[in-house]
Order: structure tokens, then sequence, then C-alpha cells
């Protein structure tokens, strides 16, 4: 038997990757210590003004493209037969093209190629051609005693702090939610953070040894990715019009919300006899068992014995079920989001069209949120025939307490005031919203911070040690906390980590392997 720990979007991929995998004879359990699945993925329906709509929580868009991590988003779908429930934003559309950052009192459009890095760029993107000529310029300053720095230092020492001011800082927001001066460059930035290190004349000049390093790097992959593409290929020629559709298109969602993935992998798993999912009992304990093999005791005292845990747990939670411990647990952070949704009673009201905007720190003392997605304007399709404009505020992240609190008891009615006053100072809207509602995704995002690579080491190296080697672990504080990102971790861990045919003996993987193999420096 096997046991998945945790069911957000990691624990649930992971299910459905070894119920594929694992004959009927094996006993798959899945256990989540909440009432509900799908962690933060979720999609609320709500009624206002004589419509009824919804609005996400969590994510909300998946991109496409040709990575590992996008088709392995699409090709789940489609195994799990969600494709009329697919829904896109062309690669032409506004959605696609424009996104802005706040920036002295405006919105500034990003540029969209090299071209416009020459022309008409706008005040909060001319301090980038300043940069590039700077690391151009700059004689090598890598501080080659040190296996890591903060993105605000990598980037002050190489192109100017105005550079990570006004613009890395702002699409850090968007994705972590955290500030640049605390993260990590070598796992943020990696291709650039190397480049500086291998190359003798700029971190520009230096991706041409990164993409030397790549190219070798494929050769250990190349039976793996081939076979991949094999497979893409045989679905592509069963399903063209779902990948053609795909091919056009920038972003995707579902009809009704991204909380559809996550639905229909918890009924699909649900099919299966060899699966049992328990809801609403934490995992309070996990040990060795006298015969050997690893066990869980949930807070009902039910106790799990397994021939191997695959423990997607956040890691605060992870931290509080054994003795010892490692500087990866004790040590990561996670940011808190207040996610507010507000929807106007009128289509097309913004001032500009596109997938929204992020607040850089330069504009920090002027803005309480991290950015603004226009949701209507994104996925129209969602709204269906409604005449409606929905927009989602972010606020907190490093700030959250500094702001608001607590993100535990934050009140509401100060949220939805901060996000009511950014909609009406960022981008002039005046009128009364037909509906607002908020909600706090508490310690939601881990922040990979300066020195996470060494911690992970710390981490691979605890996880051997843990239950005779039948416990492995995957999920967002590891290989990236979006949701492609989690779902290619779980299926590279099940496809090519787990030894499957032999779980009675100990497996000894931590599932970071891969991972922390991306990181290794060239010798």
């Amino acid at each position: 038997m096997i046991t998945v720990l945790g069911g957000g979007i990691t624990g649930l991929s992971t299910t459905w990757f070894l119920a594929q995998q694992l004959p009927s004879a094996v006993s798959i359990k899945l256990v989540e210590g909440s009432s509900r699945l799908g962690g933060w993925m979720r999609t609320d329906k709500r009624q206002a003004g004589g419509r009824e709509f919804i609005v996400e929580r969590g994510p909300r868009t998946l991109r496409t493209g040709a990575s590992r991590e996008a088709c392995a988003v699409l090709e789940l779908a489609e195994d799990l037969g969600l494709q009329s429930q697919v829904i896109t934003a062309p690669r032409l559309s506004a959605a696609a093209r424009n996104r802005f950052i706040y920036f002295k009192g405006e919105l500034n459009c990003m540029p969209t190629g090299v071209g416009s890095l020459l022309t008409g760029l706008p005040p909060a993107v001319k301090c980038l051609p300043r940069g590039i000529w700077r690391d151009v310029t700059t004689a090598k300053n890598t501080p080659m005693d040190s296996t890591d720095e903060s993105i605000h230092d990598f980037i002050a020492r190489r192109f100017g702090e105005q550079v990570d001011d006004n613009l890395a800082s702002a699409v850090m927001h968007g994705i972590y939610a955290a500030d640049t001066r605390d993260l990590s460059a070598r796992a943020l930035l990696y291709p650039f953070w190397l480049a500086d290190r291998l190359g003798s004349k700029g971190v520009l000049r230096g991706l041409r040894a990164v993409a030397k390093v790549s190219r070798a790097r494929k050769a250990w992959t190349a039976e793996r990715d081939g076979a991949e593409a094999r497979a893409l290929a045989d679905r592509r020629a069963q399903a063209p019009e779902f990948w053609d559709m795909i091919d056009e298109a920038s972003m995707y969602s579902f009809r009704d919300g991204i909380q559809t993935l996550s639905d229909r992998l918890v009924s699909k798993l649900q099919e299966f006899k060899n699966v049992q999912i328990i809801t609403g009992q934490p995992v309070t304990a996990a040990r060795s068992a006298s015969d050997g093999n690893a066990e869980v005791e949930l807070a009902d005292g039910q106790v799990i014995k397994s021939q191997h845990i695959v423990n997607t747990l956040p890691l605060h939670c992870m931290r509080e079920l054994f003795s010892t411990s490692n500087s990866l647990l004790n040590e990561t952070p996670y940011s808190s989001v207040a996610v507010v949704n507000v929807a106007f009673g009128k289509k097309n009201i913004t001032p500009v069209d596109g997938f929204g905007y992020l607040v850089p720190r330069a504009s920090a003392a002027d803005s309480k949120a991290l950015g603004t997605v226009f949701d209507s304007c994104t996925l129209a399709a969602q709204d269906g025939d409604a005449d409606i404009t929905r927009l989602t505020v972010m606020l907190g992240g490093s700030r959250f307490e500094e702001l608001f609190g607590s993100p535990a008891t934050a009140s509401k009615h100060a949220l939805e005031d901060a996000a009511l006053e950014t909609i009406r100072n960022h981008l002039g809207l005046k009128s009364q919203p037909i509906d607002i509602d908020s909600m706090v995704g508490v310690n939601c995002i881990p922040s990979y911070t300066v020195g996470y690579i060494d911690r992970l080491k710390d981490m691979h190296r605890w996880v051997l040690e843990q239950l005779g080697g039948r416990m492995s672990v995957v999920g967002a504080a590891y290989g990236g906390p979006a949701v492609p990102q989690c779902i290619i971790h779980a299926r590279d861990h099940v496809n090519y980590n787990l030894n499957l045919n032999n779980l009675s003996q100990p497996q000894n993987v931590s599932g970071l392997e891969q991972i922390l193999e991306a990181f290794e420096l060239p010798a």
C-alpha cells in the first residue's frame, strides 16, 4: 500500500499518476486534513445584481507552450476528458499582449519585443536599456565566495537598482508575493545567476556559456524527452482540434473555473476501487512501524501502515510530524495573500484592456496592493452573456502584517476597503461594485529565500533518513509553486523516481533528485 499526504493539486496529481501505474491489488490512500480537496485551487459561484458569475480564490489561468510543465497539465486535462471545458485567451488577445506595471501613478504597458526596448518605452521600463548597457560594460564582480545572493543584490550589482525597484520586484510580487531583497537569485533566476558565474564579460554574454551547459544536460534526459515528444505527437494526431486550439492560445482555464481540474481529478479517482480518499483527518504523527514499513497516525487515532509515503504537505505542517528537522523545514517562510474579488454591473469598464497589472517596490508607498487581474478581459467566456466586469485585487505578501495585521485575523472590511481604494486610485473606477468579497490565503506561497538550494540539499539528506527510506516529498516548496510545476513534479516522481514494482523494499529516494540535478554547478 502507498499513502499520499495532502489533498491539494500536488497530492491529487500524485494519486492520479499512481493509480495509472499501479495494479488494482495495490491500495492507494490519499489523506487530507481539511474538509475540502484541491488546496488553493478554489472557484466559488456568486450571485449579485441578477447575475451569476464565478470568482477565483487562488490561481486562475494556466500557460500554454512547449515546456514539459505546460504539456503535462494539458495532457492531464485531456486524460480527464476536460477538452470541451477548456477556454482560451488567444495569443493576439489584449490579455496576452498587454501586461502593465503601476508606476508613478500610471499604468505602464510592458514591452512585448526587442524592438520596443529601443523606442517608446514607458517610464517604468526606461531603466532597462541603461541596465543592459551597464551589464555589458561593467567588469565581472561576481561574489565567488558565496553560493547565493538575493535577487535585489544580483540585479543591482549587474543592471542597477532601478531595474529591480521598477520591474523585477513587480514580477516577483505577482509570482511569489515576496520581496526580492529576500528571494534567492540562484533558485529563481538560475540561468542568469549561472551566466554571471560562468561568463567573463557580463550576464548577457555569459548566457552563451549557459546554453552550452543546457545542451550538455539535455543529453542526460534525451531518452525521456524523446519518449515524451513521441507520446505528445500521438495525442496531437488523435485530437487535432483540441491541440490546434491550444497552439493558438496564450493561456487557458475552464468555463466553470480552475477548480474544474481538481474536481475532475477527485471524481475520477473515486472510480478506482483501490483508491481511498480520507478528508477531515489531519496527520498527527509519522513513524517507522515495527515490521519495517511506515505508518502515519490521524487525528481520530486511526493508524495507516504503508510501504511508502509520498508527503505533499506544506513544510510548516510536515515539521510537526517528526522529532528531527532540517534547515528547509525550519527556515522557509510562507507568504499570505488576500484575494479580493470585485464585480461591476457593466462590461468593459477598465481604462485599458489586458491581463492586469503588478505593483513594484518603487510604487509601494502609493499602494497596498500587489497587483490586480482583469478577469473578464482575460477569459471573457467565463462571463457568458452577463453584463459584468470581474476584477481581482491581491493584497499582502511580505507586507501583510504591516498593512493588515495577522493574516489569520485580518478584517474583511479593511481588506475590501483597500481593494476599492486600489481600484479607484489605479483605474479611476468610482462606481459602486455589485459584489465584493475577500478571502485570505494564509501561508499559501513558499518563499525561496537566499540559500534555498543549499537548504534543499539538506532536505534531500533528511528525507532519505526518515521512515527507513519509505518517504519521499513532492510539492510547491520544492520544484516551484505554480500549478504546472506541482503537476510535472508529481508525474516525474511517480514515473521516474519510484520503483512501483518493488514497493516491499525501501525506495530510498527523496523526490528531490531531479530538481537538485538541475541546479548542480558545472565542473
